[in-house]
């Protein structure tokens, strides 16, 4: 290997990360290295990509011919859904940006197999494998640049100066490639001043009994800005249930889940749903700045990509201008510089900032987003030489969706200085049951004691062990008054108080905000969130009744005998008292 930038022969090449980029990057170093006659010795670090949330995969007709380029064949069986088109929502403007006959893939078999991202991450995986590439399940701390001592073994002194350090092993590898996606990376620990893209939390979860119907041809759906603290919200139909997917630079899970809850009430998703699986991730969120050292890159979106990246087509054109660049100048930094960042990703990261940047823009666009998609695709009718539009199809490219989103931006802007904020009437607003009490607790005992209390005046109730389902059953059926614990399963029950008065269709519900956690900040902040009163735990059933109905229960007309021994444990003997 001495004398030569290039890889030849017997190079060994360590990749650290098993996912898409990793297998994509294993297959095609060795495809493109045994078209030029040279044999490589590749292996691939693949500890730690597993997902509990299973992803599924969205495949474009240039992904999936990627694809067959690598030996990788998707069965159509795959295909849980062609979707129609992808949906833009923001601020009650909807817009649908159609796909092409045989355009947008949805590959799933979750929950009853993988998701697709596995799916199609095992079928190159395979493809690598047998083409001779090895998977090692260890999970890689640091890279060094070693030479090996003057008296090494010959074997040692041609295995190459880059030692990988996993798990308390070390092994000699001439090249190393970075594909271990976005989020915390090795940093310095890969090279000194790697700078990879940068990223952005995310949050993503499949949602079981979500599906709108068996749809012949289902949309995907994207809203814009549906909380302070959330930048978007995918939802994706998989093979039995809906991707959803939430980023933003504050995201939480508790977002997330007021926002599927703000979906289910406003028809974007079926009512009843469960999430089944939830979990933080990280989404690139542009182009990294140092992705080259002597032997080494980043690919995938360890090296740029945006959230509206949603397919694959990117990371796998990454993998083969990677191949490309090591194979004829790997070693030596300018050649790798000039061969893989300026010449290979140019376009690509290029689209990688304007997408980033565009996110801002629809922000402040508000209810103009979704047209800007529409003016962006109108203007720019086809993607790049690398099929570079945003949320999987042909067009917009980010470029042009990052001028129509900052024109309708300023539009937005100027406009909301000139006009009179009026807010949306809603079509149909349904009425008050009279005698109808929503109670929302996760603990079982204070739910039946809540019931039956209210129960005994003659009341109807509805009791959530589940706050999911909280907004969508105000929205359809309005109680007269709400009782809502602040210590919930999914989203505390101060902010879903803030959510319910937010909007014209329950913000003029009755709540009643219970918690075991009696303090002047809890109490101030549930006025604040516009609770009619704070009631501290156990409740007190006869301050509970009159602030209901004004009046104070007759203990004769409810004796103790009605309330079942279950209330009285639960608000205390003392409150049943005469």
């Amino acid at each position: 290997m001495s004398g030569t930038s290039k890889l030849t022969s017997g190079s060994r090449v360590a990749i650290v990360g098993g996912g898409i980029a990793g297998a994509g990057l294993a297959a095609s170093l060795l495809f493109n290295g045994r078209a030029r006659g040279v044999a490589l010795d590749v292996r691939v670090y693949s500890g730690g990509t597993e997902e509990r949330t299973a992803p599924p995969a969205l495949l474009t007709p240039e992904c999936r011919s990627r694809l067959a380029a690598l030996g990788c064949r998707i069965p159509p069986e795959w295909r849980a859904h062609e979707l129609r088109g992808v949906e833009v929502i923001s601020q009650g403007e909807r817009e649908l940006l159609p796909c092409a006959a045989g355009g947008l893939w949805v590959v799933d078999g979750w929950p009853r197999g993988e998701g697709g991202l596995d799916m199609v991450r095992h079928v190159l995986s395979t493809a690598a494998s047998a083409q001779g590439a090895r998977f090692v399940d260890r999970h890689v701390e640091r890279v060094e640049r070693q030479a090996p001592a003057p008296d090494a073994p010959t074997a040692v002194r041609n295995a190459g100066p880059l030692v990988v350090r996993a798990q308390g092993s070390g092994e000699r590898f001439h090249a190393v490639a970075l594909a271990a996606g976005a989020g915390p990376l090795l940093g310095d620990a890969f090279f000194k001043g790697f700078r990879p893209a940068p990223s952005m939390p995310a949050v993503q979860a499949r949602l079981q009994g979500a599906m709108t119907g068996r749809d012949l041809a289902p949309v995907a759906r994207l809203w814009v800005a549906p909380l302070p603290s959330v930048d978007a919200l995918f939802l994706i139909p998989g093979a039995s249930s809906v991707y959803a997917l939430a980023f933003g630079a504050a995201v939480t899970p508790a977002d997330l889940c007021q926002v599927l809850m703000m979906a289910a009430r406003d028809g974007l998703l079926e009512e009843g749903f469960e999430v089944a699986a939830l979990e933080t991730t990280r989404l690139p969120f542009g182009p990294g700045r140092t992705l080259v050292a002597p032997g080494q890159l980043a690919v995938g979106p360890a090296a740029f990509g945006h959230p509206l990246q949603v397919g694959l087509s990117e990371t796998l054109a990454s993998c083969s201008r990677a191949a490309v660049a090591l194979l004829d100048g790997g070693l030596d930094a300018p050649s790798l510089e000039r061969r893989y960042v300026r010449d290979g990703l140019g376009e690509l990261m290029e689209d990688a900032a304007a997408g980033a940047r565009s996110i801002t823009w629809l922000r402040r666009a508000g209810r103009r987003a979704p047209a800007a998609f529409v003016a962006a695709r109108a203007k720019h009718a086809t993607g790049g030489v690398y099929g570079g539009g945003v949320l999987g199809l042909s067009a917009p490219t980010p470029l042009g969706l990052l001028s129509a989103a900052r024109w309708s931006g300023v539009r937005e802007v100027v406009g909301s200085w000139l006009r009179t904020p009026m807010e949306p009437v809603p079509t149909f607003v349904p009425e008050v049951e009279p005698d109808l009490y929503y109670v929302v607790d996760d603990d079982a005992d204070t739910r039946e004691a809540l019931t039956l209390l209210l129960e005994s005046t003659g009341a109807r109730v509805v009791s959530f062990a589940d706050e999911l389902a909280l907004f969508c059953a105000v929205a359809r059926r309005p109680p007269t008054a709400i009782l809502l614990d602040v210590v919930l399963h999914w989203v505390d029950g101060l902010r879903l108080c803030e959510g319910l008065k937010q909007h014209p269709l329950t913000r003029d519900t009755r709540v009643l905000v219970m918690s075991g956690l009696n303090r002047p900040h809890v109490r101030q902040r549930a006025l604040d969130a516009g609770a009619e009163a704070f009631l501290p735990k156990p409740v007190n059933p006869d301050r509970l009744l009159c602030q209901l109905t004004g009046r104070v229960p007759d203990p004769l007309a409810a004796p103790r005998e009605v309330l079942r021994p279950a209330v009285v444990e639960s608000f205390g003997e003392d409150r049943f008292a005469s």
